[in-house]
């Protein structure tokens, strides 16, 4: 392998200043042992930092972001204005409660019954409304859940479900 193709610095280390960290991400590219830099679990002040000090290098931010946990909507709304793409991690909740969603938020169950899909399809989809910058990346444990979550970019959610769903 001659380079990683996305290096995601995950979890900031507490005992090393965060541009320190990224820092080296920016030695990294420039060496070429890495194609991009992506960080994680960063909050508005540090993506505009990491991708001051990348260069406007920066490619990714991955947050935890769910029905469950909205609390990255101002991440999610730099990500777009800065054009860096926004991976929500446990999109679904979870794998311990990717299958509750419809129990757990009665809008999602609605929106998926009305259009006779899956609560984590809605899920999805709603997601991918949010920006075009989102890029979901659910995990599965069976193969229809897999063509599930595959089917959500073909969900067109209307205006009314959206709101339904925020």
């Amino acid at each position: 392998m001659e380079a990683i193709g996305l290096y995601q610095f995950h979890r900031p280390d507490p005992a090393v200043p965060y541009a320190e960290s990224v820092g080296t991400l920016a030695e990294l590219l420039d060496e070429g042992k890495i194609r991009m830099a992506g960080v994680s679990n960063a909050d508005p002040e540090q993506i505009e930092q990491a991708n001051a000090i990348l260069g406007g290098r920066l490619v990714s931010v991955q947050n935890q972001y769910s029905p469950a946990f909205r609390s990255s909507e101002a991440e999610l709304e730099l990500c777009t204005e800065l054009g860096i793409a926004f991976l929500p991690w446990s999109p679904l909740g979870g794998i311990a409660q990717a299958g509750d969603l419809g129990s757990r938020f009665a809008p999602f169950a609605q929106v998926a019954r009305d259009r006779g899909v899956s609560p984590q399809r809605v899920c999805l989809a709603w997601m991918l409304a949010k920006s075009p910058m989102v890029v979901p990346i659910p995990g599965a444990s069976r193969p229809e859940t897999i063509t599930d979550s595959a089917a959500a970019p073909e969900l067109t959610l209307t205006a009314d479900e959206l709101a339904t769903l925020d």
